[in-house]
C-alpha cells in the first residue's frame, strides 16, 4: 500500500523525513510522491519536485520504496531518466516512476510537449517511457570497473547508443550509470489504449474493469470502507496492490489502525528486502534490447575510462 499524495504537506525537510520513517515504520511498501501532479489542481500552489521529495526521503529510510511522479511534459525524457536513476542511487534500488501524461503543477500554460510540440496524450506518454528505459541501459552499472590497479575506472566498450526514433530523436548515452534493478519499475494509468505498453504496473481505479493483461494496482481515493475494499482486491486475481489516496487527516488511523488489522487478517504482505524491483516480484523487462546498438566509442580503446 502507498500513500498516494501527501507531498502536499508544507512541513519541510524535517516533515518529509519524518513522514518517511513512520511509513516505513507501519509497512507501506512504497510512497507514491507527486501523483497529484496529474490531476486539475490549484497551479498557484508552490511546492518541491517529487524528485526532490524522495531524495530527503531516501536519506531518511531503508527499505521504503519511493514512486516519484513526473511527466515529459516540459521535462525532456533525458532528463528524466537522469534523474530519476540519480535518486534510485541515493536510495540503493528503491525508486521508481509514476509516468504522468500532463503534470499540472509545471504546466505553465504549456499544453504540448515543450520539446517537441507533441500532443500530451497516452501515446506521448508511451513513448517518453521507452525513450527513458532506453536511457537507463546505455551505461549498464556492472560496466563500472573501478579497478584502482589497472586505473579503469569504466569498460566503456560496453557503453551503447540509445538510438531512439519515436516522438523523440535521442543518440544518448545517459551520462549516469544504470540502476542496480536494472530498470527502475514504471506505473501508469490504465484505460489508456496503450495497456500493453512499456510500464510495470498499470493503475486502475477502484470499480473500473480490470485489463486481461498486465499487472494491475487498484486506487483507493478514501480510507472509508476500507476492510471491504481490500477483502474484495485481495480476492481478486489479477490485481497484485493497492494504492491509497490518503487525506492527511487519515493517515494517523490507516497507519496505526487500518493496517495491522489487515496484516492479521493476512491481507497484506510483510514488508521484504531488496530492491524495489524485486520485492514487487518484477522481471526486469526484456525490451529495449540495446545489444545491437553502436557503441559509443566505436574507435577508441578505452577512451574517458581510466581513474
Amino acid at each position: 500500500m502507498t500513500g498516494d499524495g501527501l507531498s502536499v504537506l508544507d512541513a519541510g525537510v524535517a516533515g518529509i523525513a519524518g513522514l518517511a520513517g513512520r511509513l516505513e515504520a507501519a509497512g507501506v511498501s512504497y510512497w507514491v510522491i507527486g501523483a497529484g501532479r496529474g490531476e486539475g489542481n490549484d497551479v498557484t500552489v508552490e511546492g518541491l519536485d517529487p524528485s526532490l521529495l524522495a531524495t530527503v526521503a531516501a536519506r531518511h529510510t531503508s527499505r521504503l520504496g519511493l514512486v516519484v511522479a513526473a511527466a515529459a511534459h516540459r521535462d525532456h525524457p533525458y532528463n528524466l531518466a537522469r534523474r530519476l536513476v540519480s535518486v534510485d542511487h541515493a536510495a540503493h534500488g528503491r525508486v521508481g516512476w509514476l509516468a504522468l501524461d500532463f503534470d499540472h503543477s509545471i504546466a505553465l500554460n504549456a499544453n504540448t510537449d515543450t520539446w517537441t510540440g507533441g500532443d500530451l496524450d497516452p501515446a506521448h506518454t508511451e513513448d517518453a517511457i521507452v525513450a527513458v528505459r532506453a536511457l537507463w541501459r546505455t551505461w549498464p552499472l556492472d560496466s563500472v570497473v573501478g579497478d584502482l590497479d589497472t586505473g579503469v575506472f569504466a569498460d566503456v566498450s560496453r557503453i551503447r547508443r540509445a538510438d531512439v526514433h519515436n516522438a523523440y530523436d535521442i543518440a544518448g548515452p545517459l551520462n549516469v550509470p544504470g540502476s542496480v534493478q536494472g530498470d527502475l519499475p514504471v506505473w501508469r494509468q490504465a484505460g489508456s489504449g496503450h495497456d500493453s505498453g512499456a510500464a510495470d504496473h498499470l493503475i486502475v481505479e477502484d470499480g473500473d474493469p480490470i485489463p486481461a493483461a498486465g499487472n494491475v494496482v487498484v486506487r483507493l481515493r478514501s480510507a472509508d470502507s476500507i476492510d471491504a475494499a481490500l477483502e474484495r482486491i485481495t480476492a481478486s486475481a489479477k490485481a497484485s496492490g493497492v494504492l491509497l489516496r490518503l487525506d492527511p487527516a487519515e493517515l494517523d488511523h490507516v497507519l496505526h489502525e487500518v493496517l495491522p488489522a489487515a496484516r492479521e487478517r493476512g491481507l497484506l504482505a510483510e514488508p521484504e528486502t531488496g530492491t524495489l524491483r524485486e520485492r514487487l516480484g518484477l522481471p526486469v523487462p526484456v525490451a529495449p534490447d540495446l545489444t545491437r546498438n553502436p557503441t559509443v566509442f566505436a574507435t577508441v580503446p578505452n577512451p574517458g575510462g581510466r581513474l
